[in-house]
């Protein structure tokens, strides 16, 4: 009776948002008069109910969702219909909640049965939740991410060997390069599928079986109800083995894009190319992708770069330019360019270059209001930015960032010694910094969840810290925290002043919701 008083007002409110369950539902009401001549639920006027009608139907289908689909009231009452749906051959339940309850409270019920259901996966830790465990938890066949997690994955023993239970490995989001390939077919057996597609045609709009590796994997050839074009400037088709710009037609593509008409209007364009019975109601349209492209003589299609400055950073879309315009809002700033650069296999960083006289924090003070996956990692400051003879920025010519000596957290104080010594070598060296001190954190030096998976298999290796977990590097962001999690004596620091103190919980909080975001 709890849960069904917790979860009424906010479904009804989530039911009378969705015109065609309100139809559905008042078609199945007992109490409903339905409409003379109407003989379908879908043509139901609504405005014709009166508010007594509706809130009754709405409070209809409650009890029905309530009592026959979906997780709702007591531990005994979800288990009995998760036993329903086993009976029926279904083998996983996902669980969406977005209608109103407060996630604290939908977390709390859902603890107790996650307990009842973790009693049947004796032998593994309850309080596990990577992706090994929950691979090996689950029986999971079939995995799917981008190809900077699965490169994370490779990268703690614990996952790799958990990889190697797979069927079926799907990977998209980001060019697969080919060491990645060579890499994953090592750690496991699984089929290996390239997907490839913009979120605006539905995600994924094409698939390669992926087969000897190649300097960069193709992205495949289209899925059903989908239509690639190559094209030129001038939106005319491409020679095979011509490079052009790609193009998407079909079922998948989105109308546009809510309420930006200049941006769809750029973006989708109606398709010339189309056959008039392939046209949908508001006409065929086809989406531009921005990415350059190549046929090959078997049909696939070659990944070759973007048309634009837009980069992919651990599964997000990035315009550099956006980045660009706020470090050039900076007023010391004359002139500045963002690259995304791979000076380390396998760690791709964003790296600012600027002329002018601004100062590190000031750039960095320019960009904070930007997601933690939108602010350069390294901020190098030249005389002037390198050109090409046609007087473009060389982005070729730009330099890699040096280590330098880093603006840290921590003040001057007794140098740190035992453990705390060597993790602060390995931080060093991960994240090219000259210098960490006990204060310092993680994430704040420039670390995120990729450089934390190295951090963790190092100090687990040059340690011997067999017991520390990849989530310890989350839960213990700085190095006085993390050596004495360890077991480490802690050299002697400061105390704190409450400014401190709101500074540090700041950059914990900033660390965690890049950690998830990365993940």
């Amino acid at each position: 009776d709890i849960a069904r008083d917790i979860a009424r007002a906010p479904m009804k409110a989530y039911l009378r948002a969705a015109a065609g369950l309100i139809k559905t539902y008042a078609w199945a009401f007992p109490a409903f008069k339905k409409p003379q001549g109407v003989a379908n639920p879908m043509d139901i006027d609504l405005g014709s109910l009166t508010p007594e009608e509706l809130d009754a139907i709405l409070d209809f289908a409650f009890q029905r969702y309530f009592d026959d689909s979906g997780l709702f009231g007591t531990i005994d009452d979800a288990m009995a219909r998760v036993a329903q749906v086993k009976s029926i051959g279904v083998t996983e339940v996902a669980c969406l909640i977005d209608y109103g309850i407060a996630p604290a409270t939908v977390l709390q019920g859902l603890r107790p049965l996650a307990q009842v259901v973790a009693s049947a996966n004796q032998g593994l830790d309850d309080n596990d939740h990577s992706i090994a465990a929950q691979i090996t938890r689950h029986h999971a066949t079939h995995l799917q991410c981008t190809p900077s997690m699965a490169r994370m994955l490779l990268m703690n023993d614990d996952s790799r060997t958990a990889l190697g239970a797979l069927q079926t490995l799907l990977i998209g989001g980001e060019a697969l390069p080919g060491a990645l390939v060579t890499d994953l077919r090592a750690a496991t057996p699984a089929r290996i599928l390239n997907m490839y597609g913009p979120t605006e045609t539905t995600i994924w709009s094409s698939t390669e079986t992926v087969g000897q590796p190649d300097a960069t994997t193709p992205i495949g050839t289209p899925i059903a109800n989908t239509q690639f074009y190559i094209l030129d400037a001038t939106l005319s088709p491409v020679p095979l083995g011509t490079k052009g710009e790609l193009w998407i037609g079909g079922d998948g593509v989105a109308r546009g894009y809510w309420q930006r008409p200049d941006l769809t209007a750029d973006r989708f364009h109606p398709d010339p190319f189309v056959t008039p019975d392939r046209a949908c109601p508001w006409g065929a349209r086809m989406y531009r992708t921005g990415d350059l492209v190549r046929r090959n003589e078997d049909g696939t299609i070659a990944f070759l770069g973007r048309t634009d400055h837009q980069v992919k950073l651990r599964g997000y879309r990035i315009e550099l330019g956006e980045i660009e315009a706020a470090l050039d809002a900076c007023p010391a700033v004359t002139q500045s360019v963002v690259l995304a650069r791979e000076d380390t296999p396998g760690d791709l960083r964003l790296v600012a270059y600027h002329t002018g006289t601004a100062t590190e924090a000031a750039l960095r003070a320019a960009v904070a209001h930007l997601p933690d996956h939108m602010r350069p990692a390294h901020y190098v400051a030249l005389p002037s930015l390198p050109l090409t003879p046609n007087r473009k920025v060389d982005r070729n010519a730009l330099p890699a960032p040096q280590a330098k000596p880093t603006v840290t957290t921590s003040v001057a104080g007794p140098p740190v010694i035992g453990a705390a010594a060597k993790i602060a070598a390995i931080w060093q060296r991960i994240l090219g910094v000259s210098h960490v001190g006990a204060q310092d954190n993680f994430f704040a030096l420039g670390g995120h969840s990729l450089l934390a998976v190295q951090a963790h298999r190092d100090i687990r290796a040059e340690l011997g810290a067999t017991r520390l977990t990849i989530t310890d590097i989350f839960r213990f962001p700085t190095l006085d925290a993390l050596a004495r999690h360890l077991g480490d004596t802690p050299a002697p620091v400061r105390q704190n002043t409450r400014a401190d103190t709101r500074l540090d919980a700041m950059a914990r909080r900033r660390a965690m919701r890049g950690a998830r975001t990365d993940a």
